[in-house]
């Protein structure tokens, strides 16, 4: 893309004497341009890393979560039977404390 900028005699020796510095702006404005696309990259690194990591502990917490609900039903169903057992063997004891008096 071209840009046109017109100028008189007075400024474009002006513009000739300070060529150096002008270029020196320059070379600082493409110099800030790179130094702001490296830190929006890192930035962008860093977020990533975040999630990562914050994903992998939801992993790692589901995983827990699905094992604890694992447990919770073996150990449902195992109280289940053993309230059961206990059931009956009240009931048989109690049959056997009717059947000595």
């Amino acid at each position: 893309m071209a840009v046109e900028i017109e100028v008189s005699g007075e400024e474009l020796d002006r513009i000739r004497r300070n060529r150096r510095e002008i270029e020196n702006r320059f070379r600082d404005v493409e110099g800030l341009e790179r130094t702001l696309k490296a830190l929006k990259l890192r930035l962008l690194l860093e977020r990533r890393e975040r999630l990562l990591r914050k994903l992998e502990e939801m992993e790692t917490n589901y995983r827990e979560l699905v094992e604890f609900e694992k447990k919770a039903k073996e150990d449902r169903s195992y109280m289940l039977e053993l309230r059961s057992e206990l059931s009956r063997e009240n009931a048989e004891l109690r049959k056997r404390l009717g059947d000595m008096r």
